[in-house]
């Protein structure tokens, strides 16, 4: 059985806006920036960064997060919101960028950029990811739910994860089309052709195409994947905030269904990622910190 150390459990963001209003850091922490990571990396091995899906971090903020973090910690930087192709305020990118060609919407937002802006903003991603070191686990490209798989997609994801490389890519998909049979190898081929990591999830169960189903894929020999989403149903389509849509807390029962798949995940790759992402109050820092001793009871701590 793989150590259990190697499966590393965090949350989607260690500043969200939830956390501190739940009271989950303390008065002496919450409103110090070098703290809030700091008391983070305390109690959590890996973090994913959420704020790079909004804006490109300068050099110097991202050094300050290697910095205030152990060794052996672990970030997961998302793409920014051009990388992965949702809609963008192009004011919100550096100048030279946000005047490369692009389609805007009806709010005058990035909705198709060109190739040339989408490969501007990868390269500068990258940059901007350097002094993070060895403490780089990957770029998590996550969808829009309307990118279907088609050839002409696939192509395109795989052409981002070129152009991400050397860094390591993992690909959250979030339309149910690509779990299709056909589809789902074909993408999985795809990702392992490029030692990317197939990102799996955990989301309501319900019958539409923007809810993934539960599968688990392992493409990528160095780095497998979890993201968990929570269940509401009610509030998955449609909701106001984020917290709303994530407005979910797992109990032991939905856990447990998880911590023999994430195991399994383990034996077929060096890392595990396993991320909560149901960011409504403290619940994300609530499962996972359950999900870790869970892990660590049924591996017998090592």
């Amino acid at each position: 059985m793989a150590p259990v150390d190697r499966i590393r459990v965090g949350t989607a963001s260690w500043t969200d806006p939830e956390f501190i209003k739940a009271g989950w850091y303390p008065d002496d922490v919450k409103n110090d920036a070098a703290g809030r990571l700091r008391y983070y990396a305390e109690h959590f091995p890996m973090v994913e960064v959420n704020a790079t899906f909004y804006a490109l971090p300068r050099h110097g903020t991202v050094q300050a997060w290697a910095d205030r973090t152990p060794d052996h910690f672990r970030f997961h930087v998302k793409a920014h919101q051009v990388i992965s192709g949702h809609a963008s305020d192009p004011a919100r990118l550096p100048e030279p960028l946000r005047d490369l060609p692009y389609q805007a919407d009806g709010r005058g937002r990035i909705r198709t950029p060109s190739r040339e802006m989408r490969d501007a903003v990868i390269d500068a991603l990258v940059e901007a990811a350097a002094p993070l070191g060895p403490k780089l686990g990957a770029i998590l490209l996550q969808l829009p739910p309307h990118v279907a798989s088609t050839p002409a997609t696939r192509d395109e994801v795989a052409r981002i994860i070129d152009r991400i490389h050397p860094l390591r890519t993992a690909v959250e998909f979030r339309n149910a089309s690509w779990a299709e049979p056909g589809e789902r190898e074909a993408a999985a081929d795809m990702l392992g052709q490029r030692d990317a990591a197939w990102v799996c999830v955990d989301a309501p169960r319900i019958d539409v195409r923007s809810a993934m189903p539960p599968i688990v894929e392992v493409t990528c020999p160095e780095l497998a994947y979890l993201r968990l989403h929570g269940r509401n149903a009610a509030t998955w389509q449609g909701s106001r905030t984020v917290a709303e849509r994530f407005d979910w807390q797992y109990s032991d029962e939905e856990l447990e269904e998880w911590l023999e798949p994430v195991i399994g995940m383990a034996e077929r790759a060096r890392e595990v990622a396993v991320v909560f992402n149901n960011n409504h109050g403290d619940f994300a820092l609530r499962s996972a910190t359950r999900f870790g001793q869970m892990l660590g009871a049924r591996m017998g701590g090592g």
